[in-house]
């Protein structure tokens, strides 16, 4: 007798197994299959709905506006967006994860506060070399991330070469990913100086003061030293097509190269920026049309690793000023991801609904060594699922389950709609509301 069965349109890695079931037993999933089910204590109807493994959101910033304590609202809106696993970026206000004993007080928060499971980045501590770099691996860090742009000294700085050329060899060794953030510090310097010397601040001079060529040259800068070293090496974020192009030609070349883009790159362009102003400012900047045409390109051709929303809840206060420059970069996107990379996917380009699980879960798993326990609807796997019913619907920010109820997405038509998250087999969100409780989610370390 299982605990729970859940029937539904199954998303499984190579196929939709329709009208399938999914037996589960102690959290995990005991069967996939069709036809008569084993019994089950309680049994969840899903017909015609399409169910999901729960979403990796490889790129979560809970902790900028409010430091770790940030993982609480993160992790309710992950639930209500279909997520049951975020990765967590280290660069939390005002401390960041840059030591074992501050990795292990965020596992401490974790086990207090999350509603999904979460992974963690570590960072290398600025001017300390390699120090701590193992250790915090031992730890269970599943990455390390890197800026080759200084936002904070001390809570975000950058890391010139020189650094990376030092504490590459040591993350090599751990078998972690390192991820960079990929902006040339001395072009968006000049630029950016340069533009507000001439009190030019408005959302068309924050595009001007990060260009493209300022992306592309620190992949080629990072990826240089990665080919030396030999560390797998990742772009936390392109907003260009050209980014993957460089991914490829340095896999070709032996380097263990990779990259994601953010679902506000596939959705939005320029010209919302210029209406929507600082509500989606975002680093690198949304680029024009035709790169997001592009990126499209890159999707449709299976060329993207994956996908993640870059989720940072900035108050609005943080994105009202006047000055462009001085508001907060980053959007909430947690409550969204699903629904607009389904909608881009399946609704608008007639894609199998198998691409969006490969670069929303499958394929973040793997990147993050989450995967089998994350990622696909396989015997085995944690009990994670997004169920999405197949259905036009309006998203209105002040029904957000996050406390910051404000949106890029507001008034956006989606095809799909997130109406039960189950994490290992409980449910955290369904009849259109969290019911996770604090301290439900864990903290989740590479799988061996």
């Amino acid at each position: 007798m299982n605990e729970l069965l859940v029937r539904g349109d199954l998303v499984l890695p190579d196929r939709v197994l329709e009208d399938g079931y999914l037996a589960i037993e102690g959290g995990r999933i005991n069967a996939v299959g069709t036809g008569s089910p084993p019994p089950a204590h309680t049994v969840v109807d899903a017909s015609g709905k399409l169910v999901f493994p729960g979403v990796v959101d490889g790129q979560v910033h809970a902790g900028s506006p409010v430091g770790v304590e940030g993982l609480a609202d993160a992790t309710i809106a992950a639930a209500a967006g279909g997520v049951t696993t975020i990765v967590d970026m280290p660069f939390d206000d005002p401390d960041p994860v840059n030591t074992v004993e501050r990795l292990q007080h965020k596992v401490e928060v974790i086990d207090r506060v999350a509603t999904v499971d979460v992974g963690l980045y570590a960072a290398p501590r600025k001017g300390a070399g390699t120090e701590g770099i193992a250790d915090m691996a031992d730890a269970g860090a599943c990455a390390f991330k890197v800026s080759t742009y200084e936002y904070h000294p001390v809570r975000f700085p950058g890391y010139d070469t020189g650094e990376l050329l030092e504490i590459f060899p040591a993350i090599r060794e751990t078998g972690l990913s390192v991820a960079f953030h990929n902006e040339d510090p001395c072009i968006v310097q000049r630029l950016t100086d340069r533009l507000r010397a001439a009190r030019s601040n408005s959302p068309e001079s924050h595009g001007r003061s990060r260009p493209p060529i300022a992306e592309l040259i620190a992949n080629v800068s990072v990826f240089e030293i990665a080919r030396i070293t030999g560390v797998r090496c990742h772009i936390v974020h392109s907003s260009l097509a050209r980014g993957f192009e460089h991914v490829r030609q340095y896999r070709q070349q032996g380097v263990r190269a990779s990259a994601e883009t953010c679902i506000q790159y596939l959705v939005f362009c320029e010209d919302d920026v210029l209406a929507q102003g600082a509500r989606l400012k975002q680093n690198p900047p949304i680029r024009n049309a035709a790169e997001n045409a592009a990126l499209w390109d890159k999707i449709v051709l299976d060329e993207v690793d994956f996908v993640s929303s870059d989720h940072v809840a900035w108050p609005v206060s943080r994105k009202s000023d006047p000055d462009f420059f001085k508001n907060g970069s980053g959007v909430p996107g947690l409550e969204t991801i699903l629904h607009a990379l389904y909608t881009g996917m399946v609704t608008e380009r007639g894609m199998d609904p198998t691409r969006v699980a490969a670069l929303l879960c499958e394929r973040p798993a793997r990147h993050f060594g989450l995967y089998p326990r994350k990622g696909a609807l396989i015997p085995g796997a944690d009990a994670d699922l997004a169920i999405v019913e197949r259905r036009a619907w309006t998203f209105d920010e002040s029904a957000m389950a996050s406390e910051v109820k404000w949106s890029p997405y507001h008034g956006l038509e989606f095809g799909g709609r997130v109406v039960a998250t189950y994490v290992r087999g409980t449910p955290v969100f369904e009849g259109g509301r969290v019911i996770g409780a604090p301290g439900q989610g864990e903290f989740i370390r590479p799988v061996g």
